[in-house]
């Protein structure tokens, strides 16, 4: 059972008899969710900037605001909302000083009056810059990414039914499994070494002095012999060499391995959404493993079913 709400010109419309198809997408820190929904005008005509709130068996979906109608010459109109993260697109001067993800996430919110949900406190604070022609979701992201090189941990910023919120993925784990055997119709997997895996880590520490710049190796040897030397290189005046080490060590164990990408074709579960992690299981290939959500569509009309693309 769905309820489909929508707010025109201060007067809520429920209008799920109306609506003949509903997909919702989502990507992990990659911008906002949408919603784009096809509904058959009865003299009631969405306009841009309508608050759209969609639930699915008492489950709260989306919560955002109309950007995009668009009709033919027939009854049919289609309409897409974005939720309220798509105002942080506009570029601007962001000033990061003595801030933590946690911290610019915040001060995003009311510099757009945006609603604040849950804000996991991420601790690492980043370093002093000024990010010029910048949107504030590529300087969040930007933060998530040097909390996670350097600390080893991951998090993710959404929207969730009208509130921003900032957790850490660990936070985010399903008790679910996905796969031949267990909601999934069909599916196709990938194992790379092409992007983002790397044996070898090179930091150049060039510290304050002469005396201080120094190159910091870690590597797999094993893995060098099995797949050649695949190496990541970064400079960094802002580290000496014990930071190096420890970020190297970090980056590691982050990326010595083969990248695995499993997407899935499956009866919908409201619960997926990116960043979430489930347990996949193809017998068929004899595979195993926890696996996060890289994105997801959804489509809710005749049956709920999903596309999920998932990564190790």
């Amino acid at each position: 059972m769905m309820e489909f709400l929508v707010k025109v010109d201060d007067k809520t419309y429920e209008i799920s008899q109306l609506v003949s198809k509903v997909t919702f997408k989502d990507s992990i820190n990659n911008g906002c969710s949408s919603l784009e929904f096809t509904y058959i005008n009865q003299d009631l005509i969405i306009k841009n900037g309508s608050v759209v709130s969609f639930t699915y068996n008492s489950s709260n979906i989306f919560y955002g605001f109309v950007f995009k109608v668009s009709r033919g010459k027939g009854k049919e109109i289609t309409v897409t909302a974005y939720d309220q993260l798509r105002y942080c697109k506009a570029k601007d001067i962001i000033i990061v000083n003595e801030d933590t993800v946690t911290t610019l996430v915040t001060r995003m919110c009311n510099y757009y009056h945006l609603k604040k949900g849950t804000l996991s406190d991420m601790g690492y604070k980043l370093a002093t810059e000024v990010k010029d022609d910048s949107t504030w979701l590529d300087v969040i992201y930007s933060g998530i990414s040097d909390t996670l090189t350097n600390k080893g941990t991951w998090y993710l910023l959404r929207d969730e039914f009208g509130s921003v919120c900032l957790q850490n993925l660990t936070d985010l784990q399903l008790n679910l499994i996905l796969g031949d055997q267990s909601l999934a119709y069909d599916y196709s997997y990938e194992k790379s070494i092409d992007e983002e895996t790397y044996n070898q880590i090179k930091i150049y520490a060039k510290g304050e002095t002469d005396t201080e710049k120094q190159f910091v190796v870690v590597n797999d040897k094993t893995a060098v012999s099995t797949y050649g030397l695949l190496m990541y290189y970064e400079a960094s005046d802002k580290m000496n060499a014990s930071a190096a080490k420890s970020k190297a060590d970090i980056l590691l164990k982050l990326y010595n391995r083969e990248s695995e990408t499993l997407t899935l074709s499956c009866l919908g579960d409201t619960r997926i959404r990116a960043g979430t992690s489930f347990f996949g299981k193809i017998e068929d290939i004899d595979y195993s493993q926890r696996l996060i959500v890289k994105s997801v569509t959804h489509n809710y009309l005749p049956i709920h079913t999903m596309e999920v693309e998932a990564m190790l």
